[in-house]
């Protein structure tokens, strides 16, 4: 698909129609461009035909003053081009990023895995091309036809031969394009491979380094990259066979058209000034048109970004509008859910159904692969259900907006990343903090018992974490994860693993922490490998196969499970009592 139709059939130009008298200003200043630039041509001939055979100084005084003043008018134009081109690309940036960003982080099936991650160079890359030097070349291409309308006027014969070495320039160019398009296409796939492997080494560099996998990981690389480079070859090398009678071409285009001049004036056809003007003339039509084929493979890249971009605004499209619903204080009903993450066939969740009702405590237990994560991701919205009904509080979740219903839960995931930005930023999930006397952010930290870690940071809060919190350790990562879900007034709390990097006074301070969510009325879903932590819980929910094994209370699923629960269980069941006695 070309580049026209993949704008013509876009959201993206639906959009950019809100930018209309820019492009209206945009398209006009172009035209005045094309004509003011034929004032070399048209300066040239009026020497030859005027000056040269009158020897008049007045004419060339005047024709000097002119020509120059229009060379000065083409100058300006082309900057004040570059400018609105700039302010347009920006405006649209600024209007577009926000959305397509917010829809791919909150519907992460939007894209294929290996392609999401290319949407921000996407923006970018879209932003740079709409001022860049090939853009102009583009606007320079449509009105090449003023050009050959002059030169019509100049004289027929020459118009003719113009319009026709154009017309042929320009269908080799689509051919040689056409003809490369599968091969370009391959080459950048190979190429996106690489790069995103490559990506995924540097991110497990150091177990790769210690496991001694690193020389054969790089040669894994550098083998996707060669199928990369060969492709690349391949386009080039068909691109060169293709390409060269247009080569041919353009190199003979200067001399077929001098040829032409010099018949019309041989002929008494033209004058002498022709002579000279036809080598200006022809590079102001030929020069955009080689600058644009020249710059295909951008312009074909800039096709595979603005597809991608397309398909997340009409993701947006699609998004449902929420209602403002009230501060839950109901319970929570989970009925017969399944989930089936992205990239599977199968449901790793299947018809769990339990009701938790407020200041309850719900450990959830089973081996691993049972599928306590996904019920994690389930019951905070992070993926959508294949079937069933989450309710909390009378209110199906997925009719919450994200944003609100963000505020009334807490998560602490398996995975703890922190983002750029300062300690407190991350505890306040990046909310305004007016200083660390934040009544919020303080009662965070403390319910959390993060204050021995705080006080050890150079500058308390107030320390800049790494991209993932490396100046941190995995269990202080996990605390302040904590501390991060207990910000504000969380009505739902969901817990994975919260404790499976620290030690018992972290278990400690983690369980004194369930109890105050318990006083507040808080529903906590405890997903733990450690039975010990189920003294905590007022129920427990026993997964396996992605399946409700048992659910109830406490002490009567923990005597259930003695006799029935997976293997798994009953033996962590048994060394944790062993370890006790």
């Amino acid at each position: 698909m070309s580049f026209l139709e993949n704008a013509r059939n876009s959201h993206l130009l639906n959009e950019a129609r809100a930018f209309f008298p820019a492009q209206m200003t945009l398209l006009a200043t172009s035209a005045v461009i094309a004509l003011v630039s034929l004032t070399p041509t048209v300066f040239m001939m009026q020497i030859y035909e005027r000056v040269v055979q009158s020897r008049n100084v007045f004419t060339l005084l005047a024709l000097v003053v002119i020509s120059f003043f229009l060379v000065g008018l083409w100058t300006v134009l082309e900057d004040l081009r570059i400018q609105l081109a700039r302010r347009v690309a920006f405006a649209l940036d600024e209007k577009i990023s926000p959305r397509v960003l917010d829809t791919l982080n909150r519907y992460p099936d939007t894209l294929p895995p290996n392609q999401a991650p290319l949407v921000y160079q996407d923006l970018a890359n879209l932003r740079e091309f709409l001022a860049s030097p090939l853009m102009m070349n583009l606007l320079d291409v449509i009105f090449v036809p003023i050009i050959i309308l002059a030169a019509v006027l100049m004289n027929i014969w020459l118009g003719v031969a113009l319009f026709l070495l154009t017309a042929l320039s320009a269908m080799l160019t689509l051919m040689s394009q056409n003809a490369t398009k599968e091969d370009t296409a391959r080459t950048v796939m190979a190429a996106n491979r690489a790069h995103e492997f490559g990506r995924t080494v540097q991110s497990n560099a150091e177990p790769a380094r210690v496991l001694g996998m690193l020389s054969r990981l790089v040669a894994r690389w550098r083998s996707l990259t060669v199928d990369s480079v060969g492709w690349s070859h391949l386009a080039a090398d068909r691109a060169r066979r293709v390409t060269f009678p247009l080569r041919y071409l353009r190199h003979s285009l200067p001399m077929i058209l001098q040829v032409v001049a010099v018949s019309l004036f041989l002929n008494e056809l033209a004058g002498p000034g022709l002579l000279v003007a036809v080598g200006i003339l022809s590079a102001r039509v030929i020069g955009p048109v080689d600058a644009v084929a020249n710059g295909w493979r951008m312009i074909w890249n800039l096709t595979l970004s603005v597809d991608r971009i397309n398909a997340v605004l009409i993701r947006e499209a699609k998004k449902v509008s929420h209602v403002s619903l009230p501060r839950p204080e109901g319970p929570l009903i989970v009925n017969r859910i399944s989930v089936i993450p992205r990239g599977r066939d199968a449901a790793t969740l299947q018809d769990v159904s339990f009701v938790a009702a407020p200041g309850t405590v719900v450990g959830v237990v089973g081996p691993s692969g049972a599928g306590k994560s996904t019920l994690a991701r389930a019951l905070t919205g992070a993926w959508p259900l294949a079937r069933g009904s989450i309710v909390l509080d009378g209110h199906d979740i997925s009719h919450w907006d994200q944003e609100e219903l963000g505020r009334y839960i807490g998560y602490v995931p398996q995975d703890i990343d922190l983002l750029p930005g300062t300690l407190a930023e991350n505890i306040a999930r990046f909310e305004p903090v007016t200083g660390e006397n934040s009544p919020q952010l303080i009662a965070a930290v403390k319910s959390a018992s993060i204050l021995d870690i705080v006080s050890r940071l150079p500058e308390g809060l107030s320390t800049r974490m790494g991209a993932d919190g490396r100046v941190l350790s995995g269990g202080q990562r996990q605390r302040v994860a904590l501390a991060r879900a207990l910000y504000g007034d969380p009505r739902l709390v969901v817990l994975d693993e919260p404790n499976s990097n620290i030690d018992a006074a972290g278990e400690q301070q983690l369980g004194s922490a369930i109890d105050s969510l318990r006083a507040a009325g808080a529903i906590v879903i405890l997903i733990t490998h450690r039975m010990n932590m189920l003294s905590y819980c007022d129920q427990v929910l026993v997964l396996n196969g992605g399946a409700v094994h048992a659910f109830g209370g406490r002490d009567f699923v923990l005597d259930r499970i003695g006799s029935s629960a997976p293997k798994q269980l009953t033996d962590e069941r048994g060394r944790t009592s062993s370890a006790q006695g």
